[in-house]
């Protein structure tokens, strides 16, 4: 298989290559004298999580263990209220397995100790960005009528105040309304561009296709230009090894943002692969690398004949 990705990016990104990428981005990247960046902490016990901030998922954790640092919520568009959804799903064979006790049937209930605690804290950009700078403005606990249940959500709100507007998705068209047989198929068909980018080593293609996605996040992070700098080095080392692309097959389709934004996620259930992205890219003794994959289709753009985009 063959690519060319002219017609799956925009013209502002055509121009785009590893040379040019860090500059390019760093010049739309707007300073204030106030830059709030938010984050959710999550405390989880006996159950695994699937997180959602504004219906696009930000944050999976199919382990026992938790992550003491916080995450960054990357995909706020504008001031006003978000939205925060947990899936809380039972732990399944993973105690069993860290007590020695594989023999024992696996968890298919969440139990009335599985417990969810997050708190939404905001930190100003230009401070030292430790503990002691952390200002939580939201906590929520999940409710205690998740016992018992396969699996359970709850929803949460809060509200971010930001120096900037972005339109990112949100003139994309509907996609669940579409011919879904079609939407598979060209789904597809741009995943599997996106594995041959990653076999040919093609740095400057990729960075084509995430231009703009990645031009918003790091606006709303406030980065410098050593940050970007640094970027294109990760960039160069995730796109440089020796990949051999599994057969892409064994997943389902994740709609996000309201239907506009579209992932195909593996249904492989290893804990470092469940939830992720459906391309797998082997390398080396063992190696697995799953890149982050969101297609949109903008308005007046059809499926058919001129296929997805990265999101916005």
């Amino acid at each position: 298989m063959t690519y060319n990705i002219n017609g799956y990016v925009h013209e502002e990104s055509k121009n785009i290559t590893a040379d040019n990428y860090a500059e390019k981005i760093n010049l739309q990247i707007n300073h204030y004298n106030n830059e709030p960046i938010y984050y959710f902490r999550i405390n989880k016990q006996n159950c695994l999580i699937r997180t959602y901030v504004n219906n696009i998922n930000l944050y999976d954790d199919y382990e026992l263990s938790n992550v003491i640092t916080p995450i960054e919520i990357g995909n706020i568009l504008k001031s006003g209220q978000q939205t925060v959804m947990v899936k809380m799903y039972p732990v399944g064979n993973l105690i069993n397995e860290d007590l020695g006790l594989e023999n024992e049937l696996p968890a298919t209930e969440l139990s009335d100790k599985a417990k969810v605690d997050i708190d939404i804290v905001v930190m100003d950009n230009k401070s030292k960005k430790q503990f002691a700078d952390e200002r939580v403005i939201v906590t929520q606990v999940s409710p205690k009528e998740a016992a018992g249940k396969e699996y359970y959500e709850f929803s949460f709100t809060f509200n971010a105040e930001v120096p900037y507007k972005f339109e990112g998705w949100t003139k994309g068209k509907d996609l669940r309304k579409l011919d879904q047989d079609l939407v598979r198929k060209k789904a597809i068909e741009f995943y599997q561009m996106c594995g041959k980018i990653f076999e040919k080593n093609d740095v400057d293609a990729w960075l084509k296709l995430s231009y703009l996605s990645d031009m918003r996040i790091m606006s709303s992070s406030f980065v410098d230009k050593q940050y970007l700098d640094e970027l294109v080095e990760e960039y160069n080392v995730d796109l440089k090894r020796d990949y051999n692309i599994q057969q892409l097959d064994n997943f389902v389709l994740e709609y996000m943002g309201n239907g506009k934004l579209l992932r195909l996620i593996t249904d492989n259930q290893h804990p470092k692969l469940k939830g992720g992205g459906a391309l797998l890219l082997n390398y080396g003794k063992g190696g697995v690398y799953q890149p982050g994959i969101t297609l949109y289709l903008p308005e007046g753009r059809d499926l058919a004949t001129q296929g997805f985009m990265m999101w916005k």
